[in-house]
């Protein structure tokens, strides 16, 4: 016997090392037949988009190594308790409808000597899309390509002529601003004549009107854009220094008075006007900006999640009491045999107890669900019905005892830093998204162009946190020499921290913290806070 026992140990040895193997293969190259990618950096950025509205957009890049990727974003918003916002009255309806989200492609990167230079540049690929139109304007597909080609070439020179101004304004020495504002113009002005020149080729009268004018609005769009990077710039050097701006300025203000007349030239509505409302130029530059810019959004169906697996829990709920009810009633009839007054009591009193059951177990069950179920699921398809990823979204207020470690951390909630937060205590207020992009589906998606990730817009809309606050301006008063004084205003501001949080089950999550400073007049101020990881002792 013994001698025996030594085979069917080994065996049994090989058959564990075999179903570990196999394991691990299923969970690295078989389980829900993807390959989930490590999460590379999300780049994001946070900034005030009017008044009422902060806007937070996300890059999240694609791995082409891979299927999928995969990115968490989930947001703590600290929101002081004596602006009177909670679970009670803040419902999940009310979220959502307070946030705008919107998702489209990153924009290819070209600089705007290369939109007109080199191979495969975009001005080219617009050029052969224009004559395609001409030689057969009625065909469809000759059509959508030309509005595609188009449509990119304007979304391509807006994210040029934005990065352009960016870096002189972030990344040049004072004393480069001159070299590089006329580097900026004749970039600029050589984009726009190259592109006006190609109206010749579809000015045919076979060529309908319909497809005539989406070339002019292109043009007049791209004219607008210069004419809003060109006085941005301006204002900038002005701010920064009386002398760049005598040496700069003129270089810059010419191109901008151009593009003006050129505009009144063509008889494009969108000039501005000294003495007018200038209602229509603020109105037609956002149509003309959403007609040019929806090449790159994706298109979004939304669904409820886990409302199956949430009816299957409240049904748990009602049969746990009608068997409850049940027991009972059993339990009685062998007590009381007849029908008689204290069974008709005691009958009373089960289905009271019933149904009180019924509706306890139905709250700790959805409590329970909630946690594990997302709110809703989006699915992402370009304007090709091709279907290319997923977002999940969930809300929730928590409390601060189910905060990560590491948030509570940097929340940094001690005496100084509640004395100069109002010394209150806050409501958190969590959301959460959950983004699977299928990298490979995203290979091929804009034609002759790369596509590197999906920006991901979210807006969210303070109003609901306004009601409850002060007047902004107290009066205060200083001392007017030795026998004065005098009143002078004070501002009553108050603070919501954000704590954003980008995980991934495979890599160490990064953290930003922003202080979102508003008044009961809207949005003040956005700042950054800086979160040194290494610099937070563990409490």
């Amino acid at each position: 016997m013994p001698q025996n026992r030594e085979p069917e140990k080994n065996v049994s040895m090989n058959s564990f090392c075999l179903l570990k193997y196999l394991l691990v293969l299923y969970y690295k190259f078989g389980k829900n037949k993807y390959t989930v990618a490590i999460m590379q950096k999300i780049e994001e950025n946070i900034g005030i988009h009017d008044k009422f509205q902060f806007e937070i957009k996300y890059i999240y890049p694609f791995d082409r190594n891979t299927p999928v990727t995969e990115y968490t974003v989930e947001h703590f918003l600290f929101v002081p308790n004596n602006l009177g916002i909670n679970a009670r009255n803040y419902s999940r309806e009310q979220f959502y409808g307070d946030t705008q989200k919107y998702l489209r492609l990153k924009t290819p990167v070209f600089n705007l000597h290369a939109m007109t230079s080199g191979s495969d540049n975009p001005l080219d690929k617009l050029c052969n899309a224009m004559k395609d139109l001409a030689n057969d304007p009625e065909n469809d597909k000759t059509e959508r390509k030309y509005k595609y080609h188009l449509k990119m070439f304007c979304a391509i020179f807006k994210s040029a002529i934005r990065d352009e101004e960016s870096f002189i304004e972030k990344r040049l020495k004072p004393e480069d601003h001159r070299k590089a504002a006329a580097k900026v113009v004749n970039d600029i002005r050589e984009v726009a004549e190259s592109f006006r020149s190609l109206r010749p080729l579809i000015h045919f009268s076979h060529v309908s009107q319909k497809q005539l004018a989406l070339f002019n609005f292109a043009d007049e769009y791209l004219s607008i854009l210069i004419e809003k990077r060109i006085f941005r710039l301006l204002n900038f050097l002005k701010t920064q220094s009386a002398q760049n701006y005598s040496e700069v300025g003129p270089i810059l203000l010419s191109l901008a008075v151009t593009e003006q007349k050129y505009r009144g030239k063509n008889n494009y509505p969108s000039v501005p006007q000294e003495k007018e409302s200038n209602e229509i130029v603020v109105y037609r530059s956002r149509i003309l900006k959403k007609i040019m810019g929806n090449i790159l959004f994706l298109h979004t169906s939304i669904k409820m999640e886990g409302r199956l697996r949430e009816q299957i829990g409240l049904g748990f709920a009602a049969g746990l009491a009608m068997a409850f009810a049940t027991a009972f009633i059993f339990l009685s009839r062998r007590i009381w045999q007849d029908f008689t007054l204290s069974l008709f009591a005691i009958l009373i009193i089960i289905y009271i107890f019933k149904d009180r059951i019924k509706e306890i177990t139905k709250g700790i069950m959805v409590k329970v669900l909630r946690k594990y179920i997302y709110d809703y699921k989006t699915f992402l398809t370009t304007s090709f019905n091709r279907k290319i990823g997923f977002c999940r979204d969930l809300f929730n207020f928590v409390t601060e005892d189910k905060l990560p470690q590491m948030v509570k951390r940097l929340r940094n909630k001690n005496y100084i830093d509640e004395l100069n937060n109002g010394y209150t205590p806050e409501e958190i207020i969590y959301y959460k998204k959950y983004i699977r992009i299928y990298s490979k589906s995203c290979e091929q998606l804009l034609q002759d162009f790369k596509v590197d990730g999906v920006i991901d817009i979210l807006r969210y809309n303070v109003h609901h946190l306004l009601g409850k606050m002060d007047n902004p301006i107290k009066t205060l008063f200083v001392a007017a020499g030795d026998n004065d004084f005098k009143p002078v205003d004070g501002h009553c501001v108050y603070h919501l921290n954000l704590i954003l949080k980008y995980g991934s089950f495979k890599q160490e999550p990064f953290y930003q913290k922003f202080r979102i400073i508003l008044d009961r007049d809207g949005i003040k101020r956005i700042e950054k806070v800086p979160c040194d990881l290494t610099q937070i002792a563990p409490q």
